[in-house]
């Protein structure tokens, strides 16, 4: 008998739920015999694990696990304007390797397009190269054709 109080105590909360939610029923409204076969029913289902839902077994974890799954939900909302963690060297460190990386990110771009711009232009001195070497030939200048060719491809022999 006093390990079934002490059961009945650990499981209250539990208990006092799964009559509610489940078996419709108030507790204070039972008198004491059918509280007791009540518990025998909440027993076997908790034993043999057959509740509905977790929280039968544990309803502080489960309220615990509900709440945090709440406040994760409403940071995601929130974003990360709001700072949940006050550890602030660890945030300006973070803050500073965010910086540098983002820095070197537009350092890498800009070489990019600085190269894709001499390039481009290389490109179209090297195309009016050839079209001036082109019309040298078509005039009879080899002379200055071939000294656009060594311009163009310095190791061809001529």
């Amino acid at each position: 008998m006093l390990l079934i109080t002490h059961i009945c105590r650990n499981k209250s909360p539990e208990f006092t739920t799964w009559l509610l939610e489940v078996k419709e029923v108030n507790l204070e409204s039972l008198p004491p015999w059918e509280e007791k076969k009540m518990f025998k029913d909440f027993m076997e289902d908790h034993n043999t694990s057959t509740f509905t839902s977790k929280k039968y077994y544990d309803i502080d974890g489960y309220n615990r696990r509900k709440l945090e799954k709440e406040m994760k939900k409403d940071l995601k909302k929130v974003g990360h304007s709001e700072r949940i963690v006050f550890n602030d060297e660890e945030q300006h460190r973070l803050e500073m390797q965010e910086a540098r990386e983002k820095q070197k990110e537009e350092e890498v771009l800009a070489l990019k397009r600085s190269m894709e711009g001499g390039m481009v232009q290389a490109m179209k001195e090297q195309a009016r190269l050839k079209e001036e070497m082109v019309y040298l030939y078509k005039i009879g200048d080899m002379e200055g054709a071939a000294a656009i060719q060594r311009r163009l491809d310095p190791d061809v022999p001529m």
